[in-house]
């Protein structure tokens, strides 16, 4: 596994948006669906996968006006939010992974079935 630097995050879009531009992947996430967004060469990378399954989504929008503000608004939809700090080398899928885990680990969930579930998967071209 990957060093990482987890930490909870409140759940404040701003604060979410200071740490992207600081270089930190934001982690969003509702029941057992994760939002891993990243700020990039100039765009959001956002990558979706849910606990337990062997596929996940992934895709990138421009760092605009528009698309900062629908990033700022991830956090209202959020039950809970963290940041990851990681050293820029590592390979992102091994970061979320660890991530993931840790996360598990320390606030699992196991209600697939809840009817307020967020759904964080991303649109297909």
């Amino acid at each position: 596994m990957e060093d990482i630097n987890l930490d909870i995050l409140p759940i404040d879009g701003e604060r979410m948006l200071k740490e992207l531009a600081d270089g930190n992947m934001v982690i969003a996430r509702s029941k057992n669906d994760f939002l891993y967004i990243i700020d990039s060469d100039d765009a959001y990378h956002l990558f979706s996968h849910t606990a337990g399954s062997p596929e996940g989504g992934m895709n990138q929008f421009p760092k605009d006006e528009k698309n900062t503000a629908i990033i700022n608004k991830i956090a209202d939809l959020a039950d809970s939010m963290f940041v990851a700090g990681f050293d820029k080398e590592h390979e992102l899928n091994t970061v979320m992974f660890t991530a993931e885990e840790a996360i598990l680990s320390m606030f699992p969930f196991d209600d697939p079935d809840n009817e307020d579930k967020i759904d964080f998967s991303l649109p297909q071209d």
